[in-house]
């Protein structure tokens, strides 16, 4: 691992725990091992590495759901996507997806510091509702409205049924957060969920 790479790692891990404010550039470089002098030849101050950490989070999320093969990050065609998935492999990659979230060292504490910040910081609140709230749901919304046109779900509004579909995710994420020991009741929730899910609102065809 470079410098730079190790700066960015440390500086995620100390802002999802103590918050992007109370943490300086001092205590970083205590932690990396380095001179405060040697930080600032990779980066120009703290709001640096925290923008520099927002660009390689996204990147590090968009590759996940590219390996995950997350139909709408790798087809222009999404209903057929889902269509060529079983219903094992829709819920394996629900759970991979959850996992990157919940125990990818980097990603997990990325979506901490962000909420950790987003009542203080209006940059860090419109990041959140992008990666976490409004921003996910109007994505999937988009993906259940190709799925209802082609006949995969039944008629209703693709935004409501984007909620209905991630409101208990994002429920099992906080879960998640307060009893990590209980990794395979949640996993066993989210799988039920799906299922649910899948019979409430989809077509047999």
């Amino acid at each position: 691992m470079t410098t730079r790479e190790k700066i960015i790692e440390v500086s995620l891990k100390l802002f999802a725990e103590h918050g992007f404010t109370g943490v300086s550039v001092r205590s970083i470089a205590k932690e990396v091992g380095v001179r405060e002098s040697a930080l600032y030849k990779h980066f120009k101050n703290k709001q640096d590495i925290l923008n520099q950490i927002i660009i390689e989070m996204k990147d590090r999320i968009h590759q996940a759901y590219m390996e995950q093969g997350v139909p709408e990050v790798i087809s222009d065609d999404i209903a057929k996507g889902y269509r060529e998935l079983s219903k094992d492999q829709f819920k394996e990659i629900a759970w991979n997806i959850f996992c990157l979230f919940t125990k990818d060292r980097m990603v997990s504490n990325y979506r901490k510091l962000l909420m950790k910040e987003m009542l203080g910081n209006k940059q860090i609140a419109n990041l959140y509702a992008d990666a976490f709230l409004a921003g996910v749901l109007e994505k999937q919304g988009k993906t259940f409205e190709a799925l209802i046109k082609d006949g995969m779900f039944h008629k209703e509004d693709a935004q409501i049924v984007a909620l209905q579909f991630y409101g208990p995710i994002f429920l099992l994420f906080q879960q998640y957060d307060c009893h990590p020991e209980q990794e395979e009741i949640i996993k066993n929730m989210l799988e039920k969920h799906v299922e649910a899910f899948g019979r409430n609102y989809g077509n047999k065809n």
